[in-house]
């Protein structure tokens, strides 16, 4: 097998790959990769049909994405309460996704805290639970659905809504010993507390 076929093994390996993410993101990006894989192992070979075809593949996946990231959102932040029932229909919905990233919250974790339903474009994009004591606020749950995990979300929540601010918030506190989440804290500006490894904090100036 020369390296040609194991070239083209690469990009089907790529395409089928793409078709698994849950962010429309991820799959259009990836897709768009694989695509652009095929088209140029259909050159190489001399298959025009297959190299035509996945150049427009990418072409298609790149006016797509390039409408994605230029479309303006509107979100809001809706008051749900511990005692929602769409709060714990969600939260059942995605229990094991959750449960990912936060080990310990359940359904139960939601008894006197206050509750939000993250809304991106009038669809329910994500959760925030917590407890606010005088002006900090402890984040139980921040969990966005995994078709917006692009974040958007997390960017209009920490640094572009002002939801804290009028919560008189001034520090924001996350635990957490999951890699994937810690990257989302640290991206989104939170800052490792001092010596411990599972408390992150961010302060809103």
């Amino acid at each position: 097998m020369d390296w040609v076929e194991w070239f083209g093994y690469l990009a089907s390996v790529v395409v089928a790959i793409s078709l698994t993410m849950s962010s429309l993101v991820k799959l259009r990006c990836l897709n768009m990769f694989g695509a652009a894989l095929f088209s140029s192992y259909g050159f190489v070979i001399g298959a025009m049909p297959v190299a035509l075809l996945n150049l427009f593949i990418v072409f298609a996946n790149i006016y797509y994405l390039y409408g994605i990231f230029r479309r303006v959102d509107q979100f809001h932040m809706v008051d749900v309460g511990a005692n929602s029932p769409l709060l714990a229909f969600w939260i059942k919905q995605h229990q094991g996704d959750i449960e990912r990233y936060f080990p310990q919250f359940s359904e139960a974790s939601v008894a006197g805290q206050e509750c939000y339903l993250l809304m991106r474009n009038s669809e329910p994009a994500g959760m925030l639970v917590g407890l606010r004591q005088q002006q900090e606020f402890d984040i139980k749950l921040d969990y966005v659905f995994p078709a917006y995990r692009d974040f958007k979300t997390g960017d209009y929540l920490y640094h572009r809504s002002e939801f804290f601010q009028r919560l008189g918030v001034t520090k924001i506190v996350s635990y957490t010993t999951i890699s994937k989440h810690r990257q989302y804290l640290i991206k989104m500006g939170f800052k490792p507390y001092r010596h411990r490894d599972d408390l992150f904090v961010y302060r809103l100036s």
